[in-house]
């Protein structure tokens, strides 16, 4: 293991990484993950990309090189939070940004010693402490279509059914470097809630493994789905009440407007009340733990325009939802 020392105020720290150098080319791709220190499913599949790595003698196999990055902010990881914890700052806001606070030198830091050198990057997340998602790729898109393209391809290699695009904002990694460097990062999303998702990771390593046989770093052919979909809205449900919550149906379900989805029970009235889906999709987030709070989200779907069923909503269904920026 090696390390990047990197000055902030009151602290010096240390971020590690390891370099795997192949034969017959300098290309290089850098893999992160914990740039959110609660987002346990990235840093786990970075894990397990490493371990392909030292089983595979993989610098035997590679052509080019390959930086891995474990965890980057290691003090959020340290204390169980998304922001690094001297600060209190988004790390993943702050690239590319001239002040002086541990995040802002973090992230600068990485760009010096990393991404201004990369031909292309990948970076691991999940969807923190309170949600889990289902497993999908993110295109972060900006005025650049170089780079905007060539996410697309390696979003597409990667395999997963799901590909969502979003307009980026300004300090987040993805943005940042393909503005100043034209450098393509593309995001990877498995999971969430503090839990180890252990049978969509094993998926996401033969994802990351299929974009670096696409890009020329290993030598074989990618194996991908012959049905991917690009979305760019998700809609998100809010608790109508503060209860107790059991949801019927499983992450990835497809559902019907109009579709229990599970129930509240709010025991100041010790009554029951039904969750009910407002629209045809599915299920790409549900929240992991079983109190709802009144006006949170609850679980969220992907919007199925081409249900066989005819789409139809009550005022009272288009209340409930909430249109999630991604």
């Amino acid at each position: 293991m090696k390390h990047i020392h990197v000055k902030i105020p009151g602290h010096e720290i240390e971020i590690p990484y390891l370099h795997y150098k192949g034969k017959g080319s300098d290309k290089i791709c850098v893999i992160s993950g914990g740039v959110h220190g609660d987002e346990v499913n990235g840093i786990s599949l970075v894990r397990k990309l490493i371990e392909y790595c030292n089983e595979n003698d993989i610098e035997k196999k590679l052509n080019g090189e390959l930086i891995v990055l474990p965890v980057c902010n290691q003090s959020g990881f340290e204390n169980q939070t998304h922001h690094v914890s001297y600060d209190k700052k988004d790390l993943n806001r702050c690239f590319n940004k001239k002040q002086k606070t541990a995040s802002n030198l973090i992230a600068n830091a990485l760009e010096k010693y990393f991404y201004s050198k990369a031909d292309l990057a990948i970076d691991c997340h999940d969807s923190g402490k309170r949600h889990i998602l289902l497993p999908h790729t993110r295109v972060h898109t900006h005025e650049d279509q170089y780079c905007t393209n060539c996410t697309r391809e390696m979003a597409k290699a990667f395999g997963s059914k799901i590909i969502i695009e979003r307009k980026g904002k300004r300090g987040m990694l993805a943005i940042e470097m393909s503005k100043k460097h034209k450098l393509p990062i593309l995001t990877i999303e498995i999971g969430g809630a503090l839990k180890v998702a252990h049978k969509h990771l094993e998926k996401g390593l033969g994802g990351l493994v299929n974009i670096l046989k696409a890009q020329g770093f290993l030598h074989g052919e990618p194996r991908v789905p012959s049905e991917q979909f690009y979305l760019k809205d998700r809609f998100g449900v809010p608790a109508k009440h503060t209860g107790v919550l059991k949801l019927n149906k499983k992450l990835g379900s497809r559902v019907h407007m109009g579709d229990q989805i599970g129930s509240i029970y709010v025991p100041k009235k010790a009554k029951t009340y039904e969750v009910i889906s407002p629209m045809c999709g599915i299920i790409f987030s549900i929240q992991s733990v079983d109190v709802a709070k009144e006006g949170e989200i609850i679980f969220s779907i992907l919007e199925d325009r081409k249900c066989h069923k005819k789409r139809r909503m009550t005022s009272g269904m288009v209340e409930e939802l909430k249109n999630i920026k991604m």
